[in-house]
């Protein structure tokens, strides 16, 4: 097994940051052997890499507050498993990114060198990328769409465009309980907010000393793909 890590400092928010890197599809193209990607599911893809034969993977994607883990195990023969743990760390003036990457499987020392190759790309374009990325995307354009409507809104006084972001990830609407549960249970000693969208519209709840306090939007007109941001005072 081969464990290896690279950090680098960026000028971008820790927010865009998050955003981009979070996404799969923008990493694959600094890894070599990632030839096609196929989303089946909010936090899972079958991804294929090639070496000396083209090998079925899946990925799995798991966000927490200010990291982003990608596992990536084969589903065919050579058998390896694969983590890509991305630490997003915010300092006074600069955003700290710290990558590890965790091989267990065969040809280790050619793992290690596509590793390499990626971290060099990543540190030479990852600027110019998300640049680029915000640009098509309007990053700059919604966040401050959003930071005008949360600034309007009722949650006790509370910013929430002040608030840092704890969780962000896409889910079905029946792991929504288990969420609100956990944030009711988080909000013991802070104020939580959990923001719930798809394309029909957007549900905001507010918890404070576990209790849910306020609450923002229609549940029951949203689909089954949800995108939720969870904020912490």
């Amino acid at each position: 097994m081969i464990e290896t890590s690279y950090e680098f400092e960026y000028s971008e928010k820790p927010t865009v940051l998050m955003e981009y890197l979070s996404n799969p599809e923008n990493l694959v193209k600094y890894f070599k052997p990632a030839k096609k990607m196929e989303k089946i599911g909010p936090d899972e893809w079958i991804l294929y890499l090639h070496r000396f034969k083209t090998v079925k993977s899946k990925l799995t994607r798991v966000i927490t507050n200010r990291e982003i883990e990608f596992i990536i195990t084969s589903l065919e023969w050579p058998k390896f498993k694969m983590a890509l743990i991305i630490y997003i760390l915010p300092t006074v003036n600069m955003t700290k990114i710290r990558i590890k990457f965790i091989y267990d499987g065969p040809i280790e020392n050619t793992s290690r060198k596509e590793m390499e190759e990626a971290y060099k790309t990543i540190a030479i374009s990852l600027n110019a990328d998300i640049k680029k990325y915000c640009e098509e995307k309007k990053c700059y354009t919604e966040e401050k769409d959003s930071t005008k409507k949360s600034d309007n809104m009722s949650f006790k006084g509370l910013k929430i465009y002040e608030m840092k972001t704890v969780l962000r990830k896409e889910i079905k609407k029946s792991e929504l309980d288990k969420i609100l549960d956990q944030a009711a249970i988080d909000s013991i000693d802070k104020d939580i907010i959990v923001i719930i969208e798809n394309g029909n519209g957007i549900i905001r709840f507010h918890f404070s000393n576990g209790d849910l306090v306020e609450k923002e939007g229609d549940l029951d007109k949203l689909g089954d793909n949800l995108k939720v941001i969870i904020k912490s005072t």
